[in-house]
C-alpha cells in the first residue's frame, strides 16, 4: 500500500468515525435520559406508597429542634426504597458528637453532625440523574466537596455529604406578577405538595384531599441537577446545602421572578459554568430540549423547554383550579 492510499484510508476512517460518534453519544443520552425517568418513577411511587399509608405526602422538610437544620422529605420514605442502611430513626436522646451505632439517619440529632455524618454520606443512586455533569463548585460527582479547603470533610459545613439532583414541588412563586391564576390574581403561600416550612412531625404534610386540581394533574418532582453548598451569606450565617438529599432546602417554589427568563433550562449564569441555587427556580436538567417531571398520581414526563408558562404553573400548583395537563 503506498502512502497515498494509505492517507486515503485513513481519511476515510476518520469520516466513518466522525458520523458515528453523534449516533453513540445520542444513544448513550438516551439510555441516562431512561434510567432519570425510571428514577423519578421509583420515587414517586415510593412517595405515592407513603401517602397510602399515611393519606398524605411527606412534608417538606422537618426541623425538631430550633437550632438544628431542617431534614429534607428525600429522608421520610428511605423504607419504601429499601434503604434499610439509612433508615430514619426517631430515637428521643441522641448524642450529636458520637457517630450514629447503625449508621442510620437521627431526626433528634442535627443533620450537620457527627451522629449523622455517616448516613448523609450515603449516595442513594436513584436521586442521581446520570446525565448531570456541571456541578456546583461546591460538589464532586455525587457529594459535596471540601469546598472552604481546610482539608477536611466538615460535617458542620456539609462537606462529604451525598446529592440528590431532583427537587420537591414547593408550587408556583407567590406575588410575582408574571404568574397568575385562572382569577387572574398572583398565587399565594406554599401552593405545591412538598412544601418549605420548618414542621415538626410527619402529620404535617400535604393530605391527598388537599390536592384538588388531581393527582395526575400535579407536580411532585422535578428536575434540578447539579446543585451543592453555598457558602455563608454573610457573617454569622451558615451555609445553605440545598444540595444535599438530607438536607430540608432541597423544596423549591417554580418561576423565576424575571420576565425574561426561562421556566425550563435556561442559561446558567453562574461563572463556574454549573447551575447556581436560587430559591425562585427554573426546572433545570442536562436532558436536551426539556427536564423530567413526577407527578402525583406517579407517572413521570418529560417537559419540553416549550412549555407554556401557564402550563407549568398551572401544574406546579395543587389547588389553583388551573384546567391544565402535560403536553398541552
Amino acid at each position: 500500500m503506498t502512502l497515498l492510499e494509505l492517507l486515503v484510508v485513513v481519511a476515510i476512517i476518520g469520516v466513518l468515525v466522525g458520523l458515528l460518534l453523534p449516533a453513540v453519544q445520542s444513544t448513550r443520552e438516551a439510555a441516562r435520559r431512561t434510567s432519570c425517568q425510571n428514577n423519578l418513577r421509583q420515587i414517586g411511587l415510593a412517595m405515592a406508597g407513603f401517602a397510602d399509608v399515611r393519606r398524605r405526602y411527606p412534608p417538606g422538610q422537618i426541623q425538631r429542634q430550633p437550632t438544628h437544620p431542617r431534614i429534607s422529605w428525600a429522608a421520610f420514605f428511605l423504607d419504601f426504597l429499601e434503604q434499610s442502611a439509612v433508615q430514619t430513626n426517631w430515637t428521643a436522646t441522641v448524642d450529636r458528637n458520637v457517630p450514629a451505632p447503625d449508621g442510620r439517619l437521627y431526626f433528634n440529632a442535627p443533620l450537620n453532625s457527627i451522629c449523622n455524618q455517616r448516613a448523609a454520606a450515603v449516595v442513594i443512586p436513584i436521586y442521581i440523574c446520570p446525565s448531570t455533569s456541571r456541578t456546583h463548585s461546591s460538589r464532586s460527582r455525587n457529594r459535596t466537596r471540601d469546598w472552604d479547603g481546610d482539608g477536611t470533610l466538615d460535617v458542620t459545613r456539609y462537606e462529604g455529604m451525598a446529592c440528590i439532583d431532583y427537587s420537591g414541588n414547593n408550587g408556583v412563586n407567590s406575588g410575582y406578577t408574571r404568574y397568575r391564576t385562572p382569577a387572574g390574581t398572583t398565587y399565594s403561600g406554599s401552593n405545591g405538595v412538598l412544601i418549605f416550612n420548618q414542621t415538626r412531625s410527619l402529620d404535617s404534610g400535604i393530605p391527598l384531599q388537599r390536592i384538588t386540581d388531581g393527582l395526575s394533574k400535579t407536580l411532585l418532582l422535578f428536575e434540578l441537577t447539579g446543585r451543592g453548598v453555598n457558602p455563608p451569606a454573610g457573617p454569622g450565617d451558615s451555609p445553605s446545602a440545598q444540595g444535599a438529599w438530607a438536607s430540608g432546602l432541597n423544596c423549591n417554589s417554580i418561576g423565576p421572578q424575571s420576565l425574561s427568563r426561562a421556566l425550563i433550562n435556561p442559561p446558567s449564569t453562574d461563572t463556574t459554568g454549573a447551575w447556581s441555587d436560587e430559591s425562585d427556580q427554573s426546572l433545570f436538567s442536562e436532558h436536551p430540549g426539556g427536564a423530567h417531571a413526577a407527578m402525583c398520581d406517579g407517572s413521570v414526563h418529560f417537559l419540553p423547554e416549550s412549555t407554556a408558562d401557564t402550563v407549568l404553573t398551572g401544574l406546579a400548583s395543587r389547588n389553583g383550579g388551573e384546567t391544565v395537563s402535560v403536553g398541552r
